[in-house]
């Protein structure tokens, strides 16, 4: 089995966060954000579900309000565009910020559009979301 198979096998394969310097996530939004509500480091806290397809195939990006209220102001383009976050700042860095950009590569924004609409169903959103929330539960 593949790394992707057994991923989705146990769990967090329909997830993804950006916990890296340089990470870099390329995106079209399929379906509405969620608020996802947990604990982190034992504090209660509030992150945006995203449902994305990225060139892996569908998954919730979790990301922090800032970034996702940032997105939201390309609502209108969702249909169109693709974009593009690349994370700034080390593991566990309070200083960290996220550059949102929409992707210029017309092939990828095309590969990606094609992606969800032959492999993306609605009911694969309220899985990542249950998902979410286990993991976000520690």
């Amino acid at each position: 089995m593949s790394w992707k198979e057994n991923m989705e096998k146990w769990g967090g394969g329909d997830i993804a966060f950006l916990s890296e310097d340089g990470e870099v996530i390329i995106f079209v939004v399929v379906a509405d954000c969620v608020l996802l509500e947990g604990k982190y480091k034992n504090r209660p806290s509030e992150r945006i579900g995203c449902p994305v397809v990225t060139q892996d195939g569908y998954t919730l990006f979790v990301a922090g309000k800032r970034i996702a209220r940032r997105l939201s102001r390309f609502e209108d383009q969702f249909k169109t565009a693709a974009f593009m976050i690349v994370r700034k700042g080390e593991h566990n860095d309070i200083e960290t910020t996220y550059e949102l950009s929409v992707c210029e590569d017309s092939e990828t924004t095309k590969r990606l559009f094609a992606l969800a609409k032959k492999d993306f169903k609605p009911a694969m959103v309220k899985e990542s979301i249950d998902a979410a929330m286990e993991v976000m539960k520690g």
